[in-house]
């Protein structure tokens, strides 16, 4: 059999075992993945150390970051998690399955609250120092950026009743996704 022939069979094998085992999307960014995208981003981030696309929002995440006591890294892969900085969720012309809409993929209701309004949630420059004010008040809540991104991502009352042992799989894969991608040591 020729070299070639067997590559190609392995890469069918890996795209065929990554979309039987893969969680389905809990976030509209998780919905546009898949393994070459996956692949490519993890490339780019270890030479850049800064997730494809976020170009354009960096100082924004940095800004934000230091303003309200996030981690950049953890702020700006929530965002890609929650986005892959598309731009079609960025402006809201794709929603998430439930609703949520904009960069940080936030919940109407939770737009209103946090943002002042859910066409708030479409501006970056509104939304990304909204989701970095709201993941600050998460973590001290939860007590740890585990526990704050899995609040961001399933809701701070399932954290806090059930604990973050029993978050489902979609919610774990989104808090250690993140958290692995950032780099660093966050307790």
């Amino acid at each position: 059999m020729k070299q070639s022939t067997i590559i190609a069979a392995a890469v069918v094998a890996a795209v065929v075992i990554y979309a039987a085992t893969r969680p389905d999307g809990t976030t509209a960014g998780d919905d546009d993945s898949n393994i070459i995208l996956d692949g490519i981003e993890d490339m780019n981030s270890i030479v850049s150390g800064w997730p494809t696309g976020s170009g354009p929002y960096q100082d924004t995440i940095n800004d934000a970051a230091d303003q309200f006591g996030v981690p950049a890294p953890i702020l700006a892969w929530l965002l890609w998690k929650e986005s892959r900085y598309s731009d079609a969720i960025i402006t809201g012309a794709k929603r998430s399955r439930v609703g949520a809409l904009g960069i940080a993929q936030f919940m109407p209701a939770t737009a209103a609250q946090e943002l002042g309004s859910i066409d708030a949630a479409l501006d970056p420059d509104t939304a990304i120092p909204g989701a970095a004010r709201y993941l600050a008040k998460l973590y001290r809540s939860a007590g740890s950026w585990a526990g704050a991104l899995a609040a961001y991502n399933w809701g701070i009352g399932n954290v806090t009743r059930k604990g973050i042992d029993a978050a489902p799989p979609e919610t774990v894969d989104y808090f250690t996704t993140i958290l692995a991608k950032a780099g660093g040591n966050y307790a």
